[in-house]
């Protein structure tokens, strides 16, 4: 894992200073989706002068906040017209495409900036996740015995990850270049549920953004034949998930990525959306690891890629359910 965490987003922000750079637009904001409100693992540091950068000379912990941070970083990206922050766990950075949607449909944005990272090394989350049981250390992954996996009868739970992404979403009017795919719709929701660390078996929650994500993208339900499944692999998530998709979508394949790259808190969702468009390239969509039973709808092989649009699922506790839908056809 990586320390201080914004080290993960370093290593991205330069291909996107340089389009910033290079296409200038007249209204740009910037979203930073996190895990948490605070990163408590980083210790950064501020000298006395607001207007320095960033050195080391007087601990100034206010700077682990998520909102601070974000406002450090819109500079360099240009986005002087809106700058805001979502905290919303596992649901951050596909729950922030709805205002993606929102300040460019409706509010003349030309160029939104979709940050997305989260500090999984602080000590709370860290002491969270292993009450939980997730696997935290190479050595408790193999004393597990099996392979975690999601939406089997067999392998339950998840690895903990650690993850970065940016994204750029731009007008059609502004773009210069060929884009990844087109954000059609996006919505959040939540469930009617006491816990919020829980989800109803029934899904509502997955079921309210699915319709929600569909409705603003006025798409119908038989058009969506692929899904990118928020995918833990506990069991409350293989309930609610499998509930809400088998009860909402007439006929699709839904594959699962925490299997792979961990379970990566805030970024989960827009990252695994993008591996996605990535391996949708080749022409097939992944099977979901590990399966230990054939599944040709949550894929224990992998199969052609179908056509039409696709929906990427996250959900966080809070009782917080995102939906997003993309068209590859751009």
């Amino acid at each position: 894992m990586v320390y201080p965490p914004h080290r993960l987003l370093e290593s991205l922000m330069e291909d996107v200073e340089e389009h910033t750079t290079t296409y200038p637009v007249d209204k740009c904001a910037l979203i930073f989706a996190a895990g948490t409100q605070v990163w408590s693992g980083h210790q950064a540091k501020y000298g006395q002068d607001p207007d320095a950068e960033l050195h080391y000379s007087v601990k100034a912990p206010v700077l682990g906040m998520t909102n601070v941070y974000a406002g450090r970083v819109a500079a360099r990206f240009a986005a002087d017209d809106h700058v805001s922050t979502d905290a919303s766990a596992c649901a951050s950075s596909l729950k922030v495409l709805m205002d993606v949607k929102n300040l460019i449909d409706n509010y003349g944005f030309d160029r939104v900036i979709v940050m997305a990272a989260e500090d999984a090394v602080n000590t709370t989350i860290l002491e969270l996740f292993g009450d939980l049981g997730v696997s935290l250390q190479e050595q408790e992954r193999l004393a597990i015995g099996t392979e975690r996996s999601a939406f089997d009868a067999v392998n339950h739970g998840f690895y903990l990850g650690q993850g970065a992404a940016i994204a750029v979403f731009e007008r059609a009017e502004v773009c210069k270049i060929e884009p990844e795919a087109v954000l059609l719709g996006a919505y959040s929701a939540s469930e009617n549920y006491a816990n919020a660390i829980g989800q109803r078996e029934d899904g509502e929650g997955f079921v309210k953004a699915i319709e929600g994500t569909l409705a603003s993208a006025k798409i119908a339900k038989s058009s969506i034949h692929l899904v990118k499944t928020h995918g833990t692999g506990t069991p409350v998530n293989n309930a609610a998930e499998k509930s809400a998709l088998t009860r909402t979508l007439p006929e699709f394949v839904a594959t699962a990525y925490k299997q792979r790259v961990g379970h990566t808190l805030g970024v989960s969702g827009l990252l695994e959306t993008g591996l996605l468009l990535n391996e949708l390239k080749t022409g097939q969509v992944p099977a979901i690891p590990n399966r230990t039973e054939s599944d040709a709808v949550f894929l224990s092989a992998p199969t052609s890629v179908p056509d039409g649009p696709f929906i990427s699922l996250a959900a966080g506790m809070g009782n917080i359910y995102s939906a997003a839908v993309f068209s590859r056809e751009v």
